[in-house]
Parts: structure tokens; C-alpha cells; sequence
């Protein structure tokens, strides 16, 4: 994305009630959707699948082999996306716990500076840190490798490991969703027409249609939020928009970044506030 322009979401909404039958048939999706989702977090949200999360290859071969898209006789397109946004979830989670652990380690006063940095470098370096939570020998590449053996030159190496592993299962927590009201759509998985929308179903070659309040039309990966008890669901689609500059808009202002909300102005003003939740309708590529 340039720097020229933002991200923003915009809303479509279907224009007559959506018919029972077919509002089951989404919500069938979402359903297995969420079960996914799940399946992921506890296969891989743990210390245990570390090594598998970067980059994602591993856990959608791995997903891909275990044969729970045809048991669930999921399509593919919405299959491997709540693949990806399981990931996502628990690469943010991970982020957080990292976090936390940093902030301990530099208050923990019982730690000497060449622990803490050691520490750091743990934390740091996810090859390394993955080794360590999963007691394994730390081997990395050339360069990593040499600064990894100077640092443990100098401390007591098991008492540090013993630290991060104690620290790490106290705070991390595997992900968990019971969200089953959305899921995300690929351009395949839509197509735009006859003033509205046709999504993919469970149904082998077979779209339903959903009326819409506008004829705009998107290319990219979106949300399908459903809203059964009243017939209704909202389409959310991440779109660029140019930035609108004011050449007399020259006042300083201070910015806060986060863990669980996005932006923190020096005036208290708070943007991004479900960062730290689970996303609906963020994208999350393949890995």
C-alpha cells in the first residue's frame, strides 16, 4: 500500500431478507468456519507447533494432509483461509506473550544485565526461542549462531531457560474462538452481479444470490458478517483510500502505539480499539 493512502472498511448490506434456506447454508459455513479455526489453535496455538508457524507452509501441508477439509466437505476457498486467519491469530497471541515477558525481564531485579540480555535475545531471535521452549540444542544460522555463544559465555544458561519457560507457560494461552456468526471470502469464493452478490456454498457448483443496497463492486478479500434472527448480513471489504492532505494542518501530535488498541493520541483519543481481539474481516494472506 502506498503511502499515499489508507486502508478503510466499507459496508454493503443486503437489500430484501435473506431467505431461511440460504441463511442456513451460510450459516453451515461459518460454522465449520470456526471449527477450523479451532482445530488450528489447538494444534499449533502452543509451544509445540513454534517451529511450524513461520512461515505457515508446514501447518497447511500438514492441514492439507490430515483430511479434515473432506471429512467437513468444506471448499477449499474457505478452508484454507480460516487456515490463514488462524495463523494470524496466533502470531498476534504470540506477539503479546513476547511482550509481556520483555516488560518482566526488565523489571525483574533478581536478573543480572547479562541475563536480560540474553533474554531479549530469545525473545528476539524465534529460532533460537523455539529451541529453548522446546528444550532443544540452539542452532542457528553462521552470524546468530556466534552472537547466541557469546552471550551464553557469561551467565548460567540453565537458570535463564528455566526463567523464559516458567514465564512463558504462565502467560501464553492458545487462541480460541466461538465466533460462529462470519467468515472471510476470497475473489473466488464471490462473484458481483444482477445488483448483488453470489457466494460460494457447501453445495458443489452451486452460488446463492444476495441482493444489495449498492452496485459497488470489489475484487479482494472480504467479511460476510450474518445476522439470522433478523434475516440480514453486512459485507465488510477492506479498500485504499487517499490520504487527504492539508497544507495548514501543522499542529505536532503525540502517538501512542499498542498491544490491544491500535493508537493512543497525546489528547486520550483511542483508534483500532478490537486490535488485541479477534479480527473480523482483517485479511490475512498465504504464508
Amino acid at each position: 500500500m502506498s503511502s499515499d493512502t489508507v486502508c478503510r472498511t466499507v459496508h454493503q448490506y443486503n437489500s430484501e431478507l435473506i431467505a431461511d434456506e440460504d441463511m442456513e447454508k451460510l450459516q453451515e459455513i461459518a460454522w465449520d468456519y470456526s471449527k477450523v479455526k479451532n482445530y488450528v489453535y489447538e494444534r499449533f496455538g502452543g509451544v509445540g507447533g513454534l517451529s511450524k508457524i513461520y512461515p505457515g507452509y508446514s501447518v497447511q501441508n500438514e492441514m492439507t494432509a490430515c483430511g479434515l477439509r473432506e471429512q467437513m466437505e468444506m471448499p477449499s476457498v474457505y478452508f484454507y483461509l480460516a487456515i490463514y486467519d488462524a495463523l494470524g491469530e496466533i502470531k498476534g497471541q504470540w506477539t503479546k506473550t513476547k511482550a509481556t515477558v520483555l516488560k518482566q525481564i526488565g523489571d525483574n531485579e533478581s536478573l543480572t544485565e547479562d541475563e536480560k540480555h540474553y533474554l531479549r535475545y530469545l525473545l528476539k531471535v524465534n529460532n533460537a526461542f523455539d529451541a529453548v521452549l522446546n528444550h532443544r540444542r540452539v542452532i542457528l544460522r553462521q552470524d546468530l549462531q556466534k552472537q547466541y555463544e557469546n552471550l551464553v559465555g557469561c551467565i548460567d544458561v540453565g537458570k535463564a531457560d528455566n526463567y523464559l519457560c516458567r514465564q512463558v507457560r504462565r502467560i501464553h494461552v492458545r487462541p480460541h474462538t466461538d465466533n460462529e456468526d462470519g467468515f472471510s471470502l476470497s475473489g473466488h469464493a464471490y462473484r458481483y452481479g444482477d445488483h448483488g452478490i453470489y457466494i460460494t456454498v457447501k453445495e458443489k457448483r452451486k452460488r446463492i444470490f444476495l441482493p444489495l443496497t449498492d452496485n459497488n463492486q470489489y475484487t479482494r478479500q472480504i467479511y460476510l458478517k450474518l445476522y439470522p434472527e433478523k434475516g440480514n448480513v453486512e459485507i465488510k471489504v477492506p479498500v485504499d483510500v487517499k490520504v487527504r492532505k492539508h497544507k495548514d494542518y501543522t499542529r505536532k501530535v503525540g502517538l501512542a502505539a499498542g498491544m490491544y488498541v491500535m493508537f493512543t493520541t497525546d489528547e486520550g483519543h483511542v483508534y483500532g480499539e478490537k486490535l488485541g481481539l479477534e479480527s473480523e474481516g482483517c485479511a490475512h494472506y498465504p504464508l
